[in-house]
């Protein structure tokens, strides 16, 4: 498996990366797929994403990620990744 995100090609089975997968809520999942860039996700449903699709970590800005399960909520977005 390789990131979902646009011109990213860091596969998730390197064990010295973190990998996210995509969100279930449906509303959540389709903004990763919009901020992914990629038209070939637009037709998959949150479960085929989140069971098939990563993004890596280093994708996102830094400021974007929660560092315990009690902030995540609904603020880990895609919308600000570094675009390669």
């Amino acid at each position: 498996n390789f990131c979902a995100a646009h011109k990213c090609t860091r596969k998730s089975t390197q064990y010295n990366l973190a990998f996210f997968r995509f969100p279930w809520a449906p509303a959540r999942c389709q903004k990763w797929v919009e901020n992914c860039r990629r038209a070939d996700l637009e037709d998959k449903t949150p479960d085929q994403l989140n069971k098939h699709y990563r993004l890596l970590a280093k994708d996102f800005e830094t400021s974007m990620i929660c560092r315990t399960k009690a902030e995540a909520g609904e603020s880990l977005e895609p919308g600000r990744w570094r675009l390669w």
